[in-house]
């Protein structure tokens, strides 16, 4: 039983040294209190007292400011009136393959230019090109008002054997 107060009283003395440690570091601690000291013994030796704090703001920061005007997208050069402007050239499209997804809708991945393959319904738009129809083994865009149709026709699947 001796053991026990003897346990308690050591615990209690340990959270009130704890509790005056934490008052006195955390609730009434000044973080300018070192930076005053600092100033005002400068002042009472004569000498100029040097600025506590630094400009935060560097040249790094100044040249490469995120919501500067200057760093908007880049704008297209524009043609010179003299010349016609030469229509664009068609993108090479690839049809990739048709999926049937879980609500019986089709879905095209599609090939623009060597990139990526594109996952789309009918009715998307990526970049300049809008999906208008996809069926079971074909594809057809549009792009530039002009109508592309895209097949599987020509590839060969295996049959299974019955």
């Amino acid at each position: 039983m001796i053991i026990r107060w003897v346990i308690l009283v050591f615990l209690c003395l340990a959270v009130l040294v704890l509790s005056i440690d934490m008052y006195k570091e955390a609730i009434i601690y000044n973080p300018l209190k070192s930076i005053e000291i600092s100033g005002r013994e400068a002042a009472n030796n004569g000498k100029k007292a040097l600025p506590v704090f630094e400009a935060a703001w560097g040249r790094e920061i100044v040249e490469n400011n995120l919501f500067s005007s200057t760093r908007s997208p880049v704008q297209p050069k524009p043609q010179p009136q003299g010349k016609a402007a030469e229509p664009p050239k068609r993108p090479d499209m690839n049809l990739k393959g048709i999926i049937l997804d879980q609500f019986g809708e089709y879905i095209a991945y599609i090939e623009k230019d060597k990139a990526k393959a594109v996952a789309a319904r009918k009715g998307d738009r990526f970049d300049d090109v809008e999906v208008v129809d996809v069926q079971q083994k074909s594809v057809e865009l549009r792009w530039n008002e002009e109508n592309i149709v895209l097949s599987l026709d020509r590839i060969k699947t295996i049959k299974r054997p019955r």
